[in-house]
């Protein structure tokens, strides 16, 4: 029977990854097991006992044995999480949801930087594609443009990898589960709290190649123009990922003066992308001599460190804590295990600060 209940936890295992590919989170009965696998009773219950005590399923009375999504090989239940840099002003808090999220289930994480940048991005697939983890969940890379890296995401599919995306997710990609932001709601938020506080003319700063920011500047619109508020096109400014490298490194930035001159100079508020434009842009604002939040009111998404700076505290929106990081976490296992999973959107909540009093 030794041999037999062996060769029996060998076979199941490959069972539990059909199941898991075909979103089903059980094994069969053990009766049902008894008759596939011409063994007895007894042989299925030592294999099931080895396949719990390498974590593959846990057995609950009465109800049956339920997949883990976990590997019999330890070094193989690690979750990988793509994001811009471990250090982005946003991530480090994100970083340790997801760690927790997924610890109670047996996985680790690892983190990989793509610097928010394509090629970056594809050399990781690209290292990932050797050695599959159980699952990834990432943040994509200048989202709102066309992706060349779809087809190693597809291949890591094909090997049994899930992928979650969260904050934006790529449009080629409409089969992957993602848990991102509602910022049209977002934005709305902010139209409305500043036409409450009196401001018409209203202008938004936004990221041409991400999706998030194209969605916050569809909110932005959407609100306006439901307020009976006009926006004349040199009240929305623009900029992209180069910009925000330019920041990073301490360089000059030439694309936030020319907005202040073109594009805010008629405005009474302004809605900017996140909380690090905004903390730059306040910066460039008082070098100009602007009086804050006097000349111009200021609000943002995001809710970070840099909303609280000692020159002026930001008027800006955010969830509630630990929310991204574990729903993302969560909707992967979901996968893992073979679950049937939904997308999900956050709801925004705004938080009132210095930059929009009146």
């Amino acid at each position: 029977m030794a041999i037999k209940y062996k060769w029996l936890a060998g076979r199941l295992e490959k069972l539990i990854d059909t199941r898991i590919r075909q979103g089903i989170e059980k094994l069969p009965p053990e009766q049902e097991l008894c008759l596939r696998y011409g063994v007895s009773r007894q042989t299925v219950r030592s294999a099931l006992a080895l396949l719990e005590k390498q974590g593959l399923i846990t057995r609950r009375q009465g109800s049956g044995s339920f997949i883990t999504g976990l590997s019999s090989k330890p070094e193989k239940n690690t979750v990988g999480l793509l994001l811009y840099s471990a250090q982005e002003y946003m991530y480090p808090g994100v970083i340790n949801d997801v760690k927790n999220a997924l610890a109670p289930s047996g996985f680790s994480l690892k983190v990989f930087a793509t610097e928010n940048r394509i090629q970056t991005e594809r050399q990781i697939l690209e290292q990932l594609l050797e050695s599959p983890p159980r699952g990834i969940i990432v943040h994509g890379c200048q989202s709102a443009l066309p992706n060349p890296n779809l087809e190693l995401f597809r291949r890591l599919i094909q090997k049994g990898c899930p992928v979650v995306f969260f904050y934006n997710r790529y449009a080629g990609l409409g089969d992957c589960p993602y848990v991102k932001d509602d910022n049209r709601q977002g934005s709305s938020l902010l139209v409305r709290h500043l036409a409450d506080q009196g401001h018409t003319a209203i202008g938004g700063i936004f990221k041409s190649d991400e999706q998030q920011g194209l969605e916050r500047y569809s909110g932005f619109m959407d609100t306006m123009y439901a307020l009976g508020l006009s926006v004349p096109d040199e009240r929305v400014g623009w900029y992209n990922s180069r910009n925000t490298a330019q920041l990073i490194r301490g360089q000059a930035a030439p694309f936030l003066w020319n907005m202040i001159r073109e594009s805010l100079s008629s405005c009474t508020a302004v809605i900017c992308y996140n909380d690090y434009l905004a903390y730059f842009l306040i910066r460039e604002l008082k070098r100009a001599g602007y009086t804050l939040p006097g000349d111009i009111a200021i609000a943002a998404f995001d809710n970070t460190y840099l909303s609280e700076s000692d020159i002026l505290t930001v008027t800006t929106l955010d969830h509630q804590p630990h929310e991204m990081g574990t729903r993302a976490a969560r909707l992967l296992l979901q996968k893992i295990k073979g679950l049937p999973v939904a997308s999900e959107e956050v709801p925004w909540k705004l938080y009132k600060k210095e930059s929009t009093r009146g």
